[in-house]
């Protein structure tokens, strides 16, 4: 980020701060209309999620666009993104493709999502392992390439925060009562071209929708952290997650099995393997069978990367994931 993104920044938040949100609005407005492409960056993720102006979507992408044209790095990344995954209008994941090979030629990051790209595309989808018929559960081994584990670790690395949630009395963040991790996920603006093909991919084992995903979740667990017994399945809600995908991007630890303990199952991590499984039954309803666990990791640090799959597509504007 440039000396003056960072003030534009620190300006915004001062306004902010002081309760002056129309005045923040303004001098991003008046800014971005004179050509400034960090206004026009900062005013697009506005747009996009809504912050302090009504959310439009459209109107965030052409501010990314027009400060991309200046080669504003976060913009051309964001721009990107949201052709990719559509969440700003159509998907269109092959001109987004087509975007990162353009920019291969000149650029070393893109050269190496290009690389990542290719590499995915010529592994095959291997063949799932079935650990139990009903209720659904599969693991398919080496679905994804290490270099492309290696590439969503060093992707949420940077940005993973301790698991929180919001207390219900106090409306203050607290620590998770079940995941003891790190974590985070891949927004609509962060899901690079790379990002978005291994949810695709994961869409494509599973036969299911790839818009139906939610953000692919992170979490890295250290010795003594773990996901205590729960069920991914949400209460009270119309698009339900159906299923749930796990990546697990890395190998070198002790501990961090996955147990489901009313079947008598443990999933050992390996490296590169998807493990999926049902959450709920044929009609909708939770299976309660499905209650597993991430078993706290002895030794080392353990990676995974999870999509909950809804029953319909899904954005992060509908409503909130729970965890």
């Amino acid at each position: 980020m440039t000396d003056a993104a960072t003030d534009l920044r620190r300006h915004l938040g001062m306004l902010l701060g002081q309760g002056r949100a129309a005045d923040a609005v303004a001098l991003l407005t008046t800014r971005s209309q004179a050509g400034d492409a960090a206004a026009q960056y900062e005013l697009g993720l506005w747009r996009l999620y809504g912050q302090c102006v009504d959310r439009d979507p459209s109107t965030a992408l052409d501010l990314f666009r027009d400060a991309a044209a200046q080669h504003h790095p976060e913009a051309v990344a964001a721009e990107i993104a949201l052709l990719g995954n559509g969440m700003a209008g159509t998907a269109d994941p092959a001109a987004a493709q087509a975007r990162v090979a353009a920019l291969a030629a000149t650029d070393p990051f893109y050269r190496n999502q290009q690389a990542l790209l290719e590499q995915m595309a010529a592994a095959p989808l291997p063949p799932a392992e079935v650990l139990s018929a009903d209720p659904d559960i599969r693991f398919y081994p080496d679905f994804l390439p290490p270099a492309l584990c290696d590439h969503v670790m060093e992707a949420a690395r940077a940005r993973l925060a301790p698991s929180f949630v919001i207390d219900p009395v106090s409306r203050q963040r607290v620590p998770h009562p079940v995941r003891t991790s790190h974590g985070t996920n891949f927004g609509p603006v962060d899901e690079d071209c790379v990002i978005n093909a291994i949810n695709r991919r994961i869409a494509a084992v599973t036969r299911t929708d790839w818009r139906a995903g939610e953000m692919l979740h992170v979490l890295r667990y250290t010795p003594g952290q773990q996901y205590r017994l729960h069920h991914d399945g949400l209460p009270n809600v119309a698009n339900q997650r159906q299923w749930t995908a796990i990546v697990y991007l890395n190998h070198g630890f002790d501990g961090g099995a996955t147990d489901f303990p009313l079947l008598g199952l443990d999933v050992a991590p390996r490296r590169g393997g998807l493990l999926v499984f049902a959450n709920t039954h044929g009609d909708g309803a939770i299976d309660p069978r499905t209650r597993h666990e991430g078993k706290p990791v002895d030794t080392g640090e353990k990676w995974v990367a999870t999509r909950w799959i809804r029953t319909r597509p899904w954005t992060p504007w509908d409503e909130a994931p729970a965890r």
